[in-house]
């Protein structure tokens, strides 16, 4: 075979070094051949085992590597030379070792230096999960001790309860031992040599078994079905794989049969290892050998051997001829050698000798193909000596050589009794019986034609021999008449071949007939039925699992076709019916057969059985014709042939129509009976016939004999002859064939009736056996005949369902077995009642002896009966659970605890627990399967009504009683398991998980769906209670570890999951169990975490036994994801918590932690499994981001903190990691984002997005990564525009092309934001041609297909009243994948409505369809709305550098229209459209700002006033009403926009009047005269009654707002010319009465006693006084005097006035800012006329007049703490003040030519003079004046640290800045010095 090579086997070694590859181990290999079925692709695979060096190696597997040559010692130094692998710089490896390691393997083991060095580097890539199951550190131990106890520790740990548990016969390490050092070393690589031998046999073994499996229809139908399932019968290329090989083998000169020539090498294999087993593995030769590498060398040896066999198994099952003689002799004579391995001796592990002795009997059987070798003796008869051939290369029967010398070896192993050799005796002695009777035969017609032929010569016209027949050979054995004899002609030939092989067989020295020796030896001496019983049921059954569980019914086939050749040649024996029908079972009970796949009953031995003419023939045929009078035979044939038989619902099986009509009826006659007569006595028939009807029932007068067989163990009577008859007689004139002729005489009737009615009646009458005549001696109604009757109804009603899958077909069958049943009963009864009421019985009898299996067994299979009725008539059970004593429902004692332990407790096997676990899992699904259906009444009362098919009459508090009682049972078994004896450890393992599955579907059912708080409302309502149950039990804070001790125990046997290549059910039931609990824990975390309660016991010791929970990451292929996804679980419940959480890094353990963190790291490989792959990465998004700091610095840098505290020189630690940091996988991987599957990659990006967020260091390694950022940006780039937008008929994977673009947007974001921070502008630049799918896809409206969901919520509403969709939303436990079942969990709704034909419809378009284009729909809508929050995030942060760039201008202006047109165009009622809409204003709102705030206002911006009135004007118009609606901060976001998007066309305005501005357009200025009529004018009146009616409808904001929105109108070049029009407006809204009207209760409106209302009044009348129509208006209104008589202007009143220091502070801000202001526009506008009013109006404030002349005070009094600080609103009043005496002189000067009188425009009582002298000193001393200013405000606390703008005005800070200006303003009032536009300029103060 030619040494490895650069392949996919073995790649360059730089590329295992570096974790870009992970060598496929061939354990691993098999790991993912066994595991295709459950889904994971099988792409890996395939390139594994296509590779051709993979298939040299399965070619030659029986020494797959090659010795050592020069070419493979050149290939090795080319492979590690420093031109391929570099010398590790950190430390990762050291390649001098690996070529010091690989030398002394290929050395030790005889092995090439290539195939040696991949071992090595196998065992390198492994080392941390060996590291991690090494063994615990002090500290893990004492941790763990804590939590488990030590004593269970230790238990756990040093002394597993499984022979396949880490023992002397592996490597495993010891924790004294140094992991690195050279020893454990070796160690390691010589078990990893032996370990990829095992394997290559087992990979073997799996391809050529599926290459030879014939094609199956209801399988091929099954795959076609689902498109999902990737099982191996679905990967045609493992099939062509395996031909491949076997090819392979027949290529190599071999003869016609398939494999022959392997066979004579796996001989040949099987030698060399038995040899080698006496010399030793000779390892170690100079240091001695090694007692633990022995021994695991010599365990290896023998599983080898047993896999060999295995594969010898599959070939010799799968050929079509009988093998070659060659091979025959080769297995006959290495047996021989061993004495057929009976006395072969074993190790001290005692796992082996069953299975390897148990294949030496199956290959010897299956070597001598007994079927083919009769048929092929049938056509060889005439074969004459000559016609023979010694070669090695025929069929062994026509080389006679070969057969003496097998039968030589077999009388040898006769004469020795061996059992292994057994089977291949009896069958050895059947195909010599047949030979013998042929060869007999042909020598008969041989001599009968010899002698025809001399008589015609001698001219004899007539011979007396003429029609003579040939003679029956005599033989031990009693022939058969379905025995084949040949008739063909014969010649005058030389004796045939037949007859000499006969002649040289005769010629022995045994005493008496060789042939029948044989088989007496095999029958008496070796009992080889008991044999044959043994293998099926201890080897075929429990070491079958292979292939799920088809290994073992092949074998069992083997098996089964010996005893069909031994039927011809014995008799009806009980012990060959005792073989048959273990055959027949393999000893599975009810439970195995019921979880089988259906299609698996093709290899069924029951299903041969049942379709062989010559086995039903001479076993059912037989035990039915003497039935009843031997009942059990029939019985248990029956029984095992109809719970594997499937048929269709609609009939009846093959089983069920023989019972419901049998034609014979045998029975022992009564004593003393003689109403018969004889009957056709001429023909010597011995036939009777009664003269009168013969009861089969009879009932007694005699009192004596009152027991029953539930009473004490007196057997039941069947019949009498005296008393009257009964309803089942046997009519008079039935004639019967008389089988014993001892009287009483056995007769077998010639009548016909229903077997199924009788056994109905059988078992009545053994319910009340106290009233009957006791039958005579031999027939004895038993417990056993009744559990055998129940047993079989219990099946018949099983195949009758073909599935435990309620309501999803048609009972009919199963009906008409119970009806049929039921018939003989009375009127009141039925066969349900029946064994109900001897279920109860028997429950209720004192308990026996724990001996008494019998009792055990009758409640098992009462138990099986109610578990099968539950999926037809569930209401019949649940009926009686509630009345029945074995859940002690009513109170009284539960009979269910008091069976355990009084006699299970004792005997170790739990039989009957385990029935009640199954049953309590039936229950939970009966109880959600029929929630809604129970709710339909039902009018039907036949005895098998449809209610009872639905429990329509079962109260909901019944069912929970029922529930909550038996899920109390079990919890306390599942606490107690731990301290019980188990007499079969895989009934542990089984109790234990079904119990957890069973936990956790009552905690899914009643949190995973429906978003009701209360979930005794829930659909799932009668599982509330047992919900709440297990949350009180496993999430509570008690200190008591009693219920979740089971749960951690199961851990530590996790961790120590065996490891072996022999597949057992016990191992299939570990890993069940493991991944059941670890599944439960993650769950029950999750509701802790939804229900927000605090950390409980649970999560604790879940954090303590973490080092566990890594170690059983690595344990089981299988463990992972569980593991993976309870440690997301633990973290995530954990962050819940108020305080700090455990540190998930410090439990683990540094060194764990770092070994874990390497599994981590390889992801899914060498194997490819997404989902694992995907679960990891969820795992690390919850650590990064659920204050996992320490770990989550670790796994971002591959450092933990201990590592950073220790690096004092600089060292790297996370390069001397083996694998790059998760972080740089990441970014690795989503470089080539293209070729990641999208889920995948949508999990990579989600983890580096959260890292992002969380560390905002990280993003310094994005930036770094030379191609991670690119490449994502190219992805959005080259990404196509979803065309399915809005369409019906739209991909299932547009979402996850979604989901990723805007992962991508929001790490874009982030780096955005990153940069900017750093003064790079750059990658946003960079950006910027990338953004195209955002902008035209990121804020469109959703593709919401509305119809589709109105439909099905208003056909399913009327289809299911009272059941609406939201009862199937998932709740938010457990994250949910986009696709079919995204928000409607589809299987539960399947569960619960599959009763209805609706529900799958016509051609699969019903309700079951429409859920799921809804989930598809819904899961692109969420994919959607997160891209637009995404987009969202990147162009609010492009916005901050790029506002002022021209095309990213664009890019706002377009996103803001896109946005607004989008919430204006969607009127959608879902909940969901409007957070949507609202995220939508707001990033519309947050552009539009920074567009505004830029100053850069192009044409585009402009254009945004239509669309975003057009916006408002789709939601509302009425202010009033849109607040008063749900959504009123939506519409407030909107009238922002509009403020925003009028400010863009103010900003157009000049702000000086001198200089004209471009008026608007008459489009504008229309949408600003709406603007000002619907909003300003109608909303401010809406609003002021809103505030008035209900205050909390209204805010200051919205005043604000409103008030802002004016000014802005107010600015709007051309409004001017329309100020009449603004007028209308404003005055059909009464808005200056509702202005002045505020300001009047504004005293009573405070918040917080702050007036703030005045201000916004006052501020909002300033406003309309800016434009001088609106200001006349409000003159003559009068607005000063309805001002002066509100409450609020008592403020000014105060003796010392309101200054800036004043409480409230805002009435100065009232008076500066609104009044002063006011008077001055109201002066500008009106003129002289409105003189006399302002100055009145001013002068009834004196003290506020006083307190202003005074204000600049620099010396004030020491008294005032406030006084002699100057504020800029100080300023603001001194200045209006100054105008408006200036303004006020001006008049009285010009009195009559202004058109006043002088005289009435009083004096303004402010001294100004003190004004001017005090502002002047102020102006002069600046120094002192800087040191005097202060903010008021938080606006001028900013001026306050801004510069000043003007370089030369001396002023340090534009606060300081503008006071100074305004004090110089002041000034130059007072002194007359204002030019002529002084009073026009401040007109428009409001502006």
């Amino acid at each position: 075979m030619a040494p490895v090579g650069e392949s996919a086997y073995f790649p360059p070694l730089d590329r295992c070094f570096s974790g870009e590859h992970q060598l496929l181990s061939w354990e691993t290999t098999y790991v993912g051949l066994s595991r295709l079925n459950n889904g994971p692709p099988d792409r890996s695979l395939r390139q594994h085992l296509t590779d051709a060096h993979t298939l040299a190696l399965l070619t030659h597997l029986f020494a797959p590597f090659p010795a050592s040559t020069p070419q493979t010692k050149s290939s090795f130094e080319t492979k590690t030379s420093p031109a391929n692998v570099t010398p590790a710089a950190h430390g990762q490896y050291d390649i001098k070792q690996i070529q010091e390691d690989t030398l002394w393997l290929s050395k030790e083991v005889s092995i090439d230096e290539v195939s040696a060095l991949r071992i090595v580097v196998l065992e390198w890539q492994t080392r941390p999960a060996m590291q991690l199951l090494r063994g615990f550190s002090d500290e893990e131990s004492t941790t763990i001790q804590d939590v488990i106890g030590g004593s269970s520790f230790q238990a756990s740990l040093l002394a597993p309860k499984s022979s396949f548990a880490a023992g002397p016969g592996t490597l495993q390490e010891r924790s004294t031992s140094r992991f690195s050092d050279t020893d454990r070393r070796q160690f390691r690589i010589l078990e990893t040599y032996l370990s990829e031998r095992r394997y290559i046999l087992k990979v073997c073994e799996y391809l050529v078994y599926y290459a030879l499996r014939p094609a199956i229809p209801e399988e091929g139908a099954r795959l076609s079905s689902d498109p999902q399932d990737s099982s191996a019968e679905g990967s045609g290329w493992i099939a062509e794989m395996g031909k491949s090989i076997l090819a392979s083998w027949n290529l190599k000169g071999t003869a016609k049969g398939t494999g022959i020539h392997f066979l004579v090498d796996a001989v040949a294999a099987m030698q060399s290892r038995i040899d080698s087993l006496e010399r030793g593995s000779g390892w170690y030769k100079n240091d001695g050998p090694r007692e633990e590498v022995e021994e695991a060398w010599s365990s290896n040896q023998i599983l080898e051997m047993i896999h060999v066999m295995q594969i010898m198994i599959d070939l010799l099952r799968g050929s079509p001829t009988l093998i070659r003689s060659d091979a025959v002799l080769a297995w006959f004579r290495f047996v021989s050698r061993y004495g057929f391995m009976d006395q072969f001796e074993f190790s001290q592990r005692d796992t082996y000798p069953l299975p390897f002795q148990s294949l030496v009997a199956l290959v010897s059987i299956a070597v001598l193909n007994v079927p083919h070798a009769l048929e092929e003796l049938s056509h060889s008869s005439n074969l004459a000596v000559g016609a023979s051939n010694s070669a090695g290369d025929t069929s062994y029967l026509l080389n006679p050589e070969a057969i003496i010398e097998v039968n030589d070896i077999l009388v040898e192993a006769a004469n020795a009794c061996l059992r292994a050799a057994s089977p291949a005796i009896l069958g050895w002695g059947i195909i010599l019986q047949t030979l013998r009777d042929h060869a007999l035969v042909s020598k008969e017609l041989r001599e009968l034609r010899q002698s025809q032929r001399a008589a015609d010569r001698y001219g004899a016209a007539d011979s007396d021999i003429d029609g003579a027949e040939p003679s029956t050979a005599r033989s031990a054995f009693t022939p058969s008449p379905q025995r084949r004899s040949s008739t063909s002609s014969d010649t005058s030939q030389p004796s045939g071949l037949l007859e000499d092989i006969l002649d040289r067989i005769m010629d022995t020295s045994l005493d008496g007939d060789p042939v029948a020796y044989l088989a007496k030896s095999a029958i008496d001496g070796s009992h080889v039925f008991d044999v044959i019983t043994s293998l099926s049921i201890d080897f075929c059954t429990p070491f079958g699992s292979d292939h799920r569980g088809e290994a073992g019914l092949k074998m069992r086939l083997i098996l089964l076709d010996l005893l069909r050749a031994t039927s011809e040649w014995l008799e009806y024996l009980p012990e060959l019916v005792l073989a048959t029908l273990a055959v027949l079972t393999g000893g599975e009970g009810y439970w195995v057969t019921l979880q089988r796949p259906l299609y698996t009953r093709f290899y069924e031995p029951a299903t041969a059985f049942l379709n062989d003419e010559l086995l039903m023939q001479k076993f059912f045929q037989t035990a039915l014709a003497r039935f009843p009078y031997e009942p059990l035979p029939f019985l248990q044939l029956c029984r095992a042939l109809a719970s594997r038989e499937g048929h269709d619902a609609e009939a009846l099986s093959r089983i069920g129509e023989i019972l419901s009509r049998i034609g014979s009826f045998t029975q022992r006659l009564p004593a003393g009976f003689d109403a018969y007569e004889l009957v056709q006595e001429e023909e010597d028939a011995n036939y009777i016939m009664l003269n009168s009807n013969l009861g089969l029932f009879q009932h007694l007068g005699d009192s004596r004999s009152k027991s029953a067989i539930f009473s004490d163990r007196n057997p039941l009577a069947l019949t009498s002859y005296d008393g009257p008859l009964d309803d089942f007689p046997l009519p008079k004139g039935t004639k019967g064939r008389v089988l014993s002729e001892k009287k009483p005489l056995i007769v077998m009737w010639q009548h016909e009736y229903s077997g199924l009615t009788y056994i109905g009646k059988l078992l009545q009458f053994a319910l009340i056996g106290h009233e009957l005549l006791g039958y005579p001696k031999g027939f004895l109604v038993s417990k056993a005949i009744v559990t055998e009757i129940i047993g079989l109804l219990t099946c018949l009603l099983t195949s009758a369902c073909q599935t435990n899958q309620p309501l999803s077909i048609d009972h009919d069958a199963a009906r008409t077995i119970l009806e049929g049943a039921s018939d003989g009963l009375d009127r009141n009864q039925d066969v349900i009642s029946v064994v109900f009421d001897i279920f109860e019985r028997e429950l209720q009898r004192p308990q026996q002896p724990p001996e008494d299996e019998v009792s055990t067994d009758l409640l098992s299979q009462c138990l099986q009966f109610t578990h099968a009725l539950l999926f037809i008539m569930p209401g019949r059970v649940w009926a009686f659970l509630g009345r029945c004593g074995l859940l002690g429902v009513d109170g009284n004692e539960s009979k269910l605890i008091a069976v355990v332990s009084s006699t299970e407790m004792v005997t170790g096997r739990y039989d009957f627990l385990l029935g009640c676990v199954r049953l309590f899992e039936a229950l939970i699904e009966d109880a959600v399967a029929h929630s809604i259906a129970r709710k339909i009444p039902s009018a039907a009362v036949t005895r098998f009504a449809s209610s009872d098919v639905t429990g329509t009459g079962i109260s909901d508090i019944a069912t929970k009683k029922i529930l909550l009682s038996l899920e109390r049972t079990m919890i306390d078994v599942f606490e107690s398991t731990p301290n019980w004896r188990f007499a079969f450890q895989e009934e542990r393992l089984e109790i234990n998980a079904r119990i957890c599955t069973a936990f956790r579907s009552v905690l899914c059912y009643c949190y995973e769906v429906d978003d009701t708080p209360d979930i005794a409302q829930k659909l799932m309502g009668n599982l509330a209670p047992s919900a709440d149950c297990l949350v009180e039990t496993f999430l509570s804070n008690s200190s008591s570890d009693l219920p979740i001790f089971p749960l951690l125990n199961v851990l530590i046997e996790a961790a120590a999951t065996p490891k072996t290549t022999l597949s057992t059910r016990r191992l299939d039931c570990w890993a069940a169990q493991v991944i059941a609990t670890v599944n439960l824990s993650t769950t029950l975390l999750q509701i802790n975490k939804h229900l927000d309660q605090s950390p409980t016991r649970l999560e604790a010791q879940l954090f303590k036994a973490a080092p566990l929970l890594a170690k059983a990451y690595v344990s089981h292929e299988s463990y992972k994801l569980p593991v993976v996804e309870l440690f997301g679980a633990l973290v995530e419940s954990a962050a819940t918590s108020e305080t700090q959480p455990p540190s998930l890094l410090g439990h683990l353990g540094p060194g764990t932690a770092r070994n874990f963190l390497e599994m981590l790291s390889v992801l899914d490989k060498p194997l490819g499994n997404d989902s694992l792959a995907i679960g990891i990465w969820r795992l690390l998004v919850a650590v990064v981001s659920n204050r996992q700091q320490w770990l989550a610095i670790f796994l971002l840098t591959g450092e933990t903190p201990r590592d950073s505290l220790k690096n004092k020189e600089k060292v790297n630690v996370a390069a001397s990691r083996r694998a790059k940091p998760l972080l740089n996988l990441a970014m690795d991987a989503l470089a080539d984002i293209q070729r990641l599957q999208p889920e995948r990659a949508l999990a990579m990006l989600e983890f580096v997005a959260h890292a992002a967020n969380y560390w905002p260091w990280v993003m310094t390694d994005l930036q770094n990564h030379p191609n991670f950022l690119t490449a994502i940006s190219e992805f959005i780039a080259q990404l196509k525009p979803n065309l399915t937008i809005g369409s019906s008929r739209r991909p299932q994977k547009d979402y996850d092309r979604i989901q990723t673009a805007s992962f991508v947007a929001d790490i874009l974001a982030m780096n955005i934001h990153h940069s900017y921070q750093m003064g790079d502008n750059s990658p946003a630049k960079t950006l910027l041609p990338s953004l195209g799918y955002f902008m035209q896809h990121a804020v469109t409206v959703p593709s919401y297909n509305a119809s589709l969901h109105s439909n099905l919520r208003k056909n399913f509403e009327s289809k299911f009243p009272g059941c609406t969709l939201s009862r199937f939303k998932r709740t938010t436990i457990r994250r949910s994948r986009y696709g079919r079942s995204y928000y409607y969990d589809l299987s539960i709704a399947g569960k619960m409505l599959a009763f209805d034909l609706a529900w799958v419809g016509r051609k699969g378009q019903g309700f079951a369809e429409e859920f799921a284009r809804a989930n598809i729909d819904l899961s692109i809508l969420e994919s959607q709305v997160n891209l637009f929050h995404s987009w969202k995030t990147l162009a609010i942060e492009l916005s901050t550098p790029l506002a002022l760039e021209a095309g990213f201008r664009k890019t706002m202006v377009s996103t803001v229209r896109h946005c607004l047109q989008s919430n204006a165009e969607s009127n959608l009622p879902e909940a969901i459209f409007d957070r949507l809409a609202q995220s939508r204003a707001d990033l519309a709102f947050t552009l539009l700002q920074r567009l505004i705030e830029s100053k850069s206002i192009n044409p585009e911006v402009k254009e945004i006033l239509p669309t975003a009135w057009n916006t408002v004007r789709s939601h509302s118009t009425d202010f009033g009403l849109a607040l008063a609606g749900d959504n009123t901060e939506y519409y407030r976001t909107l009238l922002k926009i509009l403020f925003l998007a009028l400010q863009a066309h103010a900003m157009g305005s000049s702000p000086d009047p001198s200089t004209p501005s471009i008026s608007s357009s008459s489009e504008t200025i229309q949408t600003v005269l709406e603007v000002l009529r619907v909003i300003v004018a109608h909303g401010f009146r809406s609003l002021t009654t809103n505030l008035h009616d209900e205050p909390l409808r209204a805010s200051p904001a919205d005043f604000s707002l409103l008030t802002a929105m004016l000014r802005t109108c107010c600015r709007v070049p051309g409004i001017d010319r329309h100020t009449s029009q603004i007028l209308s407006h404003f005055a059909d809204n009464n808005v200056a009465r509702y202005a002045s009207t505020l300001f009047s209760w504004s005293d009573q409106l405070t918040i917080d006693h702050d007036p703030i209302y005045g201000e916004l009044s006052i501020i909002f009348l300033l406003e309309l006084s800016c434009l001088p129509t609106l200001a006349e208006h409000l003159a003559v209104e009068g607005i000063l005097t309805q001002l002066s008589s509100a409450n609020l202007m008592n403020y000014f009143r105060h003796p010392r006035g309101s200054g800036p220091f004043s409480a409230p502070t805002r009435m100065y801000s009232v008076w500066a800012r609104g009044i002063l202001p006011l008077c001055l526009n109201l002066l500008a506008a009106v003129g002289a006329p409105m003189a006399s009013e302002v100055a009145a109006f001013l002068n009834q404030f004196p003290n506020q007049l006083a307190r202003a002349s005074t204000a600049f005070d620099s010396k004030p009094p020491v008294t005032d703490a406030t006084a002699g600080y100057i504020t800029l609103s100080m300023t603001s009043e001194a200045q209006s003040l100054a105008l408006i005496a200036a303004i006020l002189d001006t008049f009285r000067a010009a009195g009559a030519s202004a058109g006043v009188v002088a005289s009435e425009i009083a004096e303004l009582n402010w001294d100004r003079a003190q004004v001017r002298e005090d502002v002047e000193n102020w102006v002069q001393r600046r120094n002192m004046l800087r040191e005097r200013i202060v903010a008021s405000n938080e606006k001028e606390g900013q001026w306050a640290r801004t510069k000043a703008l003007g370089n030369g005005s001396g002023s340090e800070t534009r606060l300081e800045e503008k006071v100074v200006g305004e004090l110089g303003a002041v000034v130059m009032c007072l002194r007359g010095e204002r030019g002529e536009g002084d009073m026009e300029a401040k007109g428009v103060w409001g502006r």
